[in-house]
């Protein structure tokens, strides 16, 4: 993990997406939160291990692994194969970032490479966790209390701190549980980072250190179409400042589940950026630039087999990133839009079952109480069709949609009761804090 912040260019940063966030559950799915589907994807996290930060211990069919990801509904195909923490878990007052340098040879990747690399930065974290079930011990140690871990991730200089020093962006999952967080700015000397903040429904997370790094230069997420030239900067097993390139695979991918010890309804792989550039343990945290240097997401996941890069990464795009940091540095904590509607998808058997009007939708199944769903009368049995003039065909679509909005933001809600077709106005909440 090596990452050295540039101050962030404020033509830049006015311009950078500031909402990507939704709840909402799914088989029974917790509004705002974790999609349980009937195929839940296979999913092993490897112990932590010498310079690599896993989350699993031993072959556990959790969903996740990578760089973070709760996964829980992902296709039927996908199952069998394993989310992997990509975060192995780890200046001078920002200065501008670099230019992007024009090649002799016309290299975008050159380029995009020149003009990001000095504000990744390298992330070591050390740390202890209760051995139980998750300390990768051979098979019928008797558990050990605290037993001590190290990881190697990446981070992002983000912005200059007040009274000096550095915001660094990383994973939630690189910097939990760690009792001491040291970042390694490129040609700089390992200095020791406070914790900020962290938000395991986004898999952000923020650090401070006390010296300059230049922060990062900010793009659009919202602007990127498939096949898009991408450049990934981090610290692949430990190798700091490891550059990969490839291209934008796909969009608004939503890959919930549940990851390491994450709570139940942690729902952070929503409406990411799935991208073949290489990404594997260590670059959890790092940077995902466009041909120009400028950052669109910060590496989370990868989609494995094996627990390396198989050409399947996905990053948390920086419309995300920079709401829940902003958030987090401002207040500590970040804000979720919430309805409070645990669901399902629907599908024929159930609209059958049902007696339901349409073989597709978001299924209610439990109201929280007093969520602004209760508020609103959404009842259970409800069948949500739409949120706006967006369709709703399944929960992760009503999860998706719902993580677009704002909190206090203005909705509509479309859905069937009792075989009729109404409107039901609402605002949406703020999740509740566990």
């Amino acid at each position: 993990m090596s990452d050295t912040p540039t101050p962030a260019d404020p033509a830049t940063a006015s311009d950078a997406p500031s909402d990507d966030a939704g709840l909402e559950s799914v088989p029974p799915v917790y509004a705002g939160d974790v999609d349980v589907s009937p195929n839940p994807v296979s999913i092993v996290e490897p112990p932590h291990e010498k310079g690599r930060l896993l989350l699993h211990t031993g072959c556990v069919t959790l969903a996740l692994a990578l760089v973070i990801a709760t996964v829980s509904g992902l296709a039927a195909g996908l199952v069998g194969a394993r989310f992997i923490l990509t975060g192995s878990v780890w200046g001078d007052a920002p200065v501008s970032a670099p230019a992007v340098i024009a090649t002799s040879s016309g290299e975008p990747v050159v380029a995009a490479a020149a003009a990001a690399l000095p504000s990744v930065v390298n992330i070591d974290i050390t740390g202890s966790e209760n051995a139980s079930g998750t300390s990768g011990l051979p098979q019928g140690h008797p558990d050990v209390k605290d037993t001590p871990f190290t990881g190697q991730a990446s981070g992002v200089a983000y912005k200059t701190a007040p009274g000096g020093g550095t915001y660094i962006i990383t994973n939630d999952h690189v910097v939990a549980g760690a009792k001491t967080i040291m970042v390694t700015p490129p040609g700089g000397d390992k200095v020791e980072a406070v914790l900020v903040g962290t938000d395991p429904d986004t898999d952000i997370a923020v650090v401070k250190v006390p010296v300059k790094v230049p922060a990062v230069r900010l793009g659009l997420s919202e602007k990127l179409v498939v096949g898009q030239l991408l450049v990934a900067i981090g610290s692949p097993y430990g190798l700091q400042h490891s550059v990969s390139s490839g291209v934008v695979s796909g969009l608004h991918r939503s890959l919930p589940g549940s990851y390491g010890d994450a709570d139940p309804g942690v729902y952070p792989l929503v409406d990411v950026i799935q991208t073949d550039a290489a990404i594997n343990p260590g670059n959890s945290g790092g940077a995902l630039v466009d041909r120009r240097g400028l950052l669109v997401g910060i590496n989370s996941a990868i989609y494995s087999d094996s627990g390396s890069s198989a050409g399947i990464g996905f990053a948390i795009p920086v419309k995300t990133v920079v709401r829940i940091a902003d958030e987090l540095i401002s207040k500590g904590v970040a804000s979720h839009p919430f309805l409070g509607i645990v669901g399902q998808s629907v599908d024929e058997l159930l609209a059958k079952e049902k007696k339901l009007p349409v073989n597709e939708g978001a299924f209610v199944v439990e109201i929280t109480k007093g969520t602004m769903a209760d508020k609103a009368d959404i009842q259970v049995d409800d069948l949500i069709v739409a949120l706006d003039t967006t369709p709703i065909r399944s929960m992760d679509d009503l999860i998706l949609q719902v993580r677009r909005t704002q909190v206090g933001q203005k909705v509509t809600i479309t859905l069937y009761r009792a075989g009729k077709k109404i409107d039901v106005p609402m605002t949406v909440g703020d999740k509740p804090k566990q």
